[in-house]
């Protein structure tokens, strides 16, 4: 393995150009890749020709997780329930719809649905949307400060006013996010280009499981008295996804994926996938815990596997 130092100057605050500094090569017995879905799929992308018996299968199986961002909206300006995004953690319940893999009857694949929170500055960038809200608000504000202008008074009622300006937050208190999360179809392929990974992937194969997810969605948003508007890239069938996950994925041999139950690259001993890059689809729920969970587990296998060395010597 080699890599670049990288440098910063104390005297003047400038970076080093790390194009001149040396390699240094380090040596190790064991791996550990750990970079992220993105970040791992490019190493081992990038070094493919230095890791000879390389799966074939790297940069397959990708997906979003079946990631969806939608968002709740007062039907009427004025009216509707104070959701208050801003306020809590992101995520304060879920909706779960079966899977047919669990076995109870349940058609096609399964999916989550869940609240999504924001920080509080957020809810001053829903607010300026309502922009003909803001518009005549600002226009009643500049006419009666330049009426009381004109007449000399000296109740301005200041407070009342700029209360009056930035309006009654109803648009920002009943607007939340909703977050979709489940088993899209993890047919996406990342390959390089220029250097840099590019992962192709189509919503196509997976318009049945998202319109499911669309469908719970917009029986909650009349539930809720609101309405359903999709995130704009939708409009493209693209979607936003914070879960990506596969490109080196786990599997029982080299020819299907890249790496073992144990995060092992097949044929490279000593090599270890840690990451969301190892999941060989969709998990459905947030992935975080199945990750920690894969990577605890590989760590246990390193552990027992060092001691069993010790005892044999």
């Amino acid at each position: 393995m080699t890599y670049v130092e990288h440098r910063q100057s104390a005297e003047d605050g400038t970076r080093t150009d790390t194009a001149k500094l040396p390699l240094r090569t380090v040596t190790c017995d064991r791996l550990i890749l750990a970079a992220g879905t993105y970040g791992t799929t490019w190493l081992l992308l990038k070094n493919r020709d230095r890791l000879p018996g390389l799966s074939r299968a790297l940069g397959t199986r990708m997906s979003g997780n079946g990631d969806l961002l939608t968002f709740l909206l007062p039907e009427h300006k004025g009216a509707g329930p104070a959701l208050d995004a801003s306020r809590g953690p992101v995520i304060t319940g879920a909706i779960r719809v079966d899977d047919r893999a669990d076995g109870r009857g349940a058609r096609g694949r399964g999916y989550y649905v869940q609240d999504g929170g924001y920080p509080g500055f957020t809810d001053w960038l829903v607010q300026s949307t309502d922009l003909t809200g803001t518009f005549f608000r600002t226009a009643e504000f500049l006419a009666r400060l330049l009426l009381n202008v004109l007449r000399g008074s000296t109740d301005n009622r200041v407070g009342a006013e700029l209360s009056r300006l930035l309006g009654n937050g109803a648009l920002s208190a009943g607007t939340l996010p909703l977050l979709g999360m489940g088993r899209d179809v993890p047919d996406g392929v990342g390959k390089l280009r220029d250097g840099l990974l590019d992962v192709a992937w189509t919503t196509e194969t997976s318009t049945a499981y998202f319109g499911r997810v669309r469908e719970t969605m917009r029986d909650l948003a009349e539930q809720l008295d609101t309405r359903l508007l999709d995130n704009p890239l939708w409009f493209f069938r693209r979607i936003v996804t914070v879960h990506p996950l596969g490109g080196a994925p786990i599997s029982r041999h080299p020819a299907d994926g890249v790496c073992d139950a144990f995060g092992q690259v097949h044929g490279l001993p000593g090599l270890y996938v840690a990451d969301g890059a190892a999941m060989p689809g969709p998990v459905g729920a947030n992935p975080s815990l199945t990750i920690a969970a894969l990577a605890d587990r590989m760590s246990t296998a390193l552990l027992e596997e060092r001691v069993a060395a010790r005892a044999r010597d």
